[in-house]
């Protein structure tokens, strides 16, 4: 069996994936992940602010931002 995954991946379960997700966010994040999983704004918005649980919603947000780097914010 090939498989792409490094010998070190793991998988991540729901509320890694939010904690991961919520220090890579940007701007525009939630219209693209609702238009990409025919949710409504609304509704992704509520998801990623841990309202509801979705794991179609929460595996395209860590998709989208799983290669960017963490936010820092300087005080």
């Amino acid at each position: 069996m090939n498989n792409n995954r490094p010998s070190s991946y793991r998988k991540l379960n729901y509320t890694q994936k939010l904690a991961n997700y919520n220090q890579r966010k940007r701007h525009g994040d939630v219209v693209k992940i609702a238009w990409e999983t025919a949710y409504s704004e609304t509704h992704v918005s509520d998801v990623l602010n841990g309202k509801y649980e979705n794991t179609r919603i929460m595996n395209k947000a860590y998709d989208t931002a799983r290669g960017r780097k963490v936010n820092v914010t300087m005080f």
